[in-house]
């Protein structure tokens, strides 16, 4: 009797710890500059960040680029990171875009990337003013 107690409380133990969570994620605060760190991932993403917009209808130049999420999958070993950049025409100058986009990275088949998400839509100068606040370029 015994025997079968332990053998159950071992299968409930195992059991419990599968459930434990598969995703971590991790929100940047967007009204601090960005850290070092973010700085250098945005640099490496910068030619995946191009290809992206271009592939979106964007052909155009960014600036002020923010990281606003990473997510971890544990399980499948994959990041999906949540980014947002300005786009611009010409000198800097408007119109700006507002481009959001989140990218699986590795992608599916372990391509280097998959975009899950992307938006954009042209903004104001308040607007503008408000996203560059914290933003080091």
């Amino acid at each position: 009797m015994k025997k079968i107690a332990i053998l159950f409380l071992i299968f409930f133990i195992s059991s419990s710890s599968a459930t434990e969570a598969k995703n971590t994620i991790e929100t940047i605060p967007q009204n601090k500059p960005p850290s070092i760190m973010e700085l250098a991932f945005l640099r490496y993403l910068g030619g995946t960040i191009l290809e992206v917009m271009e592939k979106h209808g964007d052909s155009q130049l960014f600036t002020f680029n923010r990281i606003e999420k990473i997510s971890r999958d544990i399980q499948n070993d994959t990041y999906e990171v949540s980014l947002h950049v300005i786009g611009y025409e010409g000198p800097i100058n408007p119109p700006f875009k507002l481009i959001q986009m989140t990218i699986r990275i590795p992608g599916e088949k372990y391509t280097k990337y998959s975009v899950i998400s992307y938006k954009h839509r042209y903004i104001n100068d308040k607007e503008l003013n408000e996203l560059t606040k914290y933003v080091a370029d």
